[in-house]
Order: C-alpha cells, then structure tokens, then sequence
C-alpha cells in the first residue's frame, strides 16, 4: 500500500488563513469519506484548538500528549502514542485525527545540531501514516526553523495561503525560493503543490491585480481556482472551534467552497506526484 500524500501548509507571513485553510481541508477530507491526519507543527497550537483535540485537562500533561513529548529522540513510528481523535463529533471524530502541538515545541530547536535532526518528525510517522488517505502538516508562519525542516523533510507537496495584498504575495514567491535554494539539502522531491487565496473581494481591483500576480509565481495552473472570501463566519467558525458545517447558510457555503478547493487539491496532488494516492 502506497503511503499518502503528505501535504504542509506554508507562509512566510502570519495572518493569511494557513490555520484556517487546514481546517477547511480537514473538514473536507472527513465529509469526502476520507481518513486525514493533521500533523500540528506550529507551537502556538491554534490547529489543534481548533480542531478540539482531546488533550488531558491537566495543562501538566498536555506536554507529554503532544509531539514535543516525541521529537527529541523519536523511534520510528512513535507519533502512534499521541495521537487524538478532533472533538467535532459525528464523521469528523471518527475521520479527523491530530498529533498535537505544545509551546515546547519550539525547545526542539536547542538540539538541531543531532545527527538527522530534520528527519525526526519523518521517522515519528513511518508506518502510522499508513492508516490514513492524507497527512496534512501545519507549519509556522516562517521559513528557516528547525520546525519548518522538520516539517518540510516529511512532505511531499506544499501549499500556500495568500491573501491578496502585496506583502503576503512576496512572502508566497519566498516560500517558492526557498525551496529552490535549499532543495538538494533538505528534501530534493519537495515541490509547491500550489497557491489558496484566503480573504478575497471581487470588489477590489487591488485583490484582482495581486491574485493575477500570484499567477506568476509558479504558473496560473498553481492557483487553486477557488477563492475564500472575507466573512465573519470564518472568525466564528475559528473563535469556537467549529466546523463550518454547522453554522448556518454562511458556514455551509464555506464548507462547499473548501470541498471545491480539496478536489482541486487532490487532483493536482496526483498529477505532480505522477499518480500516487
């Protein structure tokens, strides 16, 4: 059996909906049928609230129920030990499961300098990621860390969120740069799979001209032709840790575009991959 695809969400940016597009495509992997995990790599934890991974109550104890507990020296498959079902309920409790992150995460830096350290989260995985359909891994908002190495050794394809505004685009073209630049060492398979453009108005020729910049990054067939706009929902939906799905005509609209946008996703993950699922 093929190993699933393992998909990072990257920025160089914060604020461009990455926390928010991984739960969209979380949602949408569980309402699809399939079985997703979701690698919370970012030490402010925001996808693993958000997701309502269930973490003992004792805050003591969250460190040891969380990848920091497992990344300092991890055996191979060790991640299987922490993972959580999401607290969403329904299809999304019994499809949707989190490694989740912890504040302490970002002490795993202090020991870059061991052997292999980059490939520590890709061994934590081996064999567990075989009972899911796709791995998706959160990031920080930046691009050199020892998280992000991590991270980025582990997949296959990144994808990036812009919001259509000249400081999130640049920050977009230096994800792509920086995978050219540092691809020999780091992960020489590692491609952006392509763009997501979080926070768009129609309305704004400002948001038309960048989202048609965006278009040349890579190529317009990058872009993911689906375009999330700028709604309350989306706050709401993250402020309390829901799924679009249950909040109202807005939130299922939402959930439809994310579906749309996972589609489009899956398909040009199989085509860069050369086919594989």
């Amino acid at each position: 059996m093929a190993a699933p695809p393992h998909w990072a969400i990257a920025t160089h940016k914060g604020g461009t909906g990455k926390s928010k597009l991984i739960e969209l495509i979380a949602a949408a992997a569980a309402e699809k049928g399939d079985n997703v995990l979701v690698v919370d790599m970012d030490a402010q934890a925001n996808v693993t609230r958000r997701l309502r991974a269930q973490l003992p109550e004792d805050p003591r104890e969250r460190k040891g129920a969380s990848l920091a507990a497992i990344l300092q020296r991890p055996s191979k498959g060790e991640v299987e030990r922490i993972l959580v079902k999401s607290g969403w309920g329904g299809i999304y409790t019994e499809r949707i499961t989190i490694a989740p992150a912890h504040l302490d995460l970002e002490l795993l830096a202090l020991t870059a300098s061991q052997a292999a350290s980059s490939r520590r989260l890709l061994t934590a995985l081996a064999g567990v990621v075989d009972d899911f359909d796709l791995v998706v891994i959160d990031t920080p908002p930046n691009l050199l860390s020892h998280l992000i190495d991590n991270a980025w050794t582990a997949a296959d394809l990144l994808w990036v969120p812009v919001e259509p505004e000249y400081d999130a685009v640049e920050a977009a073209k230096r994800v792509q740069q920086r995978v050219q630049e540092d691809r020999d060492v780091l992960n020489p398979d590692l491609q952006v799979g392509g763009f997501v453009i979080n926070r768009f108005r129609s309305s704004l020729n400002l948001h038309n001209k960048r989202a048609e910049e965006v278009g040349t990054i890579i190529g317009p067939d990058a872009v993911c032709p689906v375009r999330f706009p700028e709604l309350v929902v989306l706050k709401n939906g993250s402020e309390y840790a829901q799924p679009m799905s249950e909040l109202g005509s807005e939130g299922r609209a939402m959930a439809a575009l994310g579906a749309d946008a996972y589609a489009w996703m899956r398909k040009r993950s199989d085509m860069l991959m050369g086919g594989a699922a």
